[in-house]
């Protein structure tokens, strides 16, 4: 038996935003959340030299993630919010797919990382992307690293992409398909410091947890798959700085 198209972005009574609105609200909300990042890096740097080497600090970058995190968070729900007639865990699919079906797609994810990483491998390249090493060199403390990798930034980018700004764009003229990959290659357009081989890696990425919001509605799990990459990528990249 195929599985239900569940959206999880309508409720009886509305629908989200319409697709100009929500992107004119999300290209407001990313540029605001970088620039409050970015002043969080420069505030934070204090005794460092150049300001490119304090975007390469882990303890910096890690400390500017989680303190900027409630501008997205925050912006979103009340956005969602202000929307008439639905509500906010329909809006967002604030719930949980049956177990069987999140394992299904979780172990789907699970087997495209594993893939990427032998193609990286057999392609001659770094199984880390090579910008974020030096975040790990430099963590710190790497419980407030992780916190800000694996945690604090899936949960905003999920609510910002895949929560919001899939949910308006996906009942518009590009339908699923259309709304997904704009909302995947939006998404990777954040990752502009990883060179084009990085970017497409994180943009299919996208558009896989883009599928699973869409088909089994929750957004809690594309959350928590996109924190479990994250995790992935920072035991690689443990693993490879411990063995020098």
């Amino acid at each position: 038996m195929s599985e239900p198209q569940a959206t999880g972005l309508i409720d009886d009574k509305g629908t989200p935003w319409g697709p100009l609105p929500t992107v004119g609200f999300g290209i407001l909300v990313v540029t605001i959340w970088m620039v409050v990042q970015a002043i969080a890096v420069l505030m934070l740097a204090g005794g460092v030299l150049r300001v490119s080497d304090a975007f390469s600090q882990g303890w910096i970058v890690a400390r500017a993630v989680i303190l900027s995190v409630p501008i997205p968070l925050g912006a979103v729900l009340l956005l969602a919010r202000a929307r008439k007639g639905i509500s906010v865990t329909a809006y967002f699919g604030l719930s949980w797919p049956p177990a069987r079906q999140a394992l299904r797609w979780s172990f789907l994810l699970l087997g495209f990382l594993a893939a990427s990483d032998a193609l990286s491998l057999a392609l001659g390249r770094p199984v880390v992307p090579e910008p974020m090493m030096p975040l790990y060199k430099t963590a710190g403390s790497l419980p407030i690293l992780l916190l800000g990798l694996v945690v604090a930034a899936p949960l905003a980018e999920e609510f910002l992409f895949r929560g919001f700004l899939q949910a308006g764009l996906i009942n518009s003229r590009l339908r699923p398909g259309g709304a997904i990959l704009l909302t995947a290659l939006a998404w990777g357009s954040l990752h502009l410091q990883y060179d084009l081989y990085g970017i497409a890696t994180v943009v299919i990425i996208g558009i896989l947890l883009g599928v699973i919001r869409w088909r089994t509605g929750s957004l809690w799990l594309c959350a928590l798959l996109h924190g479990l990459a994250n995790a992935i990528a920072s035991i690689e990249a443990l693993f490879i700085l411990w063995r020098g």
